[in-house]
């Protein structure tokens, strides 16, 4: 029988939440490494929705030995939106990650009044609901102006990204428009993508689309947190892991939460659950180490 935590010796997280935080969350940056570190892992990735992390990391590499610790920045309202200065400074800073808005898409947003007065609201629609009783919420936002066309700052956004070599990922961005932004990408020389949680409900990109997308060089990000949720089934995820093919996939947690397991024991649950439904021990190094050192070190 495979050892799933054996064989996740050197993996690599690029999703995974931590405070300080506006949102709860149950581990802070330091707490977080020392665990990954523990459990063997090689490192992961801070992301936060409102502040950058590429400066944390930098910190917590310094505090905790034996673990790799990167960060970046998601274009939402707080960093100004699409904000080429903000990807820039991010450039300059040794980011890794530019995820385009997240909370404060248009796609997002849309349905963000709807949790207002539900029992349990997720806790990232408690903080953009407050912001919004503040005034504080600012625009929705979108990669395209109101005639449909794509905004110049996308396209300096995207400059930016490829002078640095940065990772591009789609944020919740809905799937068409997503795929626009990827096409743009491509046009202008982006080298790294990857596509933000395909089986999140809001960002769910069906299985044609994603096997379009396979030709524009992309990486899927499966999340271990839309299948401990209940919002997608393990059989979804090894089917599109199947069909898009396993040299263009990523595993990560999306986890961090208050309310939920540490992320690394997310993460052998989902390897031990992929094992169960098919995949080999052989790919799962490909999707858990491979892969990742070819977008954070190529």
């Amino acid at each position: 029988m495979i050892n799933a935590r054996d064989l996740l010796r050197g993996a690599f997280d690029f999703h995974v939440h931590s405070a300080p935080d506006i949102v709860p969350r149950l581990l802070d940056d330091i707490d977080l490494a020392r665990l990954y570190r523990d459990y063997g892992f090689g490192g992961f990735i801070i992301k936060n929705h409102y502040s950058p992390t590429y400066d944390r990391a930098y910190l917590v590499r310094r505090a905790v030995n034996g673990i790799e610790v990167f960060g970046g920045v998601v274009l939402n309202n707080s960093v100004g939106g699409l904000n080429p200065r903000i990807v820039y400074v991010a450039g300059r800073s040794g980011a890794k990650v530019v995820w385009f808005p997240t909370v404060d898409s248009a796609n997002e947003r849309s349905s963000l009044l709807n949790w207002r007065g539900k029992p349990n609201p997720p806790a990232w629609a408690k903080a953009q609901l407050e912001l919004h009783d503040r005034g504080l919420l600012g625009n929705a936002l979108s990669i395209f102006d109101e005639d449909g066309r794509i905004r110049p700052e996308v396209d300096e956004i995207l400059d930016i990204i490829r002078e640095f070599n940065m990772i591009l990922a789609t944020g919740h961005l809905s799937p068409s428009e997503g795929m626009q932004l990827i096409k743009r990408a491509v046009e202008r020389g982006v080298k790294k993508i990857v596509i933000t949680h395909p089986e999140f409900p809001t960002t769910r990109y069906s299985i044609e689309q994603q096997r379009e997308l396979v030709n524009y060089g992309v990486y899927f990000e499966r999340c271990y947190e839309s299948i401990l949720t209940g919002r997608v089934s393990i059989n979804d995820v090894v089917k599109a892991i199947r069909e898009t093919g396993i040299e263009k996939n990523i595993l990560s947690t999306d986890l961090g939460q208050a309310h939920n397991e540490p992320p690394p024991q997310g993460y052998i649950e989902f390897v031990e659950k992929l094992i169960e439904n098919g995949i080999t021990k052989e790919e799962i190094e490909i999707m858990t180490k491979e892969n990742q050192r070819k977008l954070l070190y190529e």
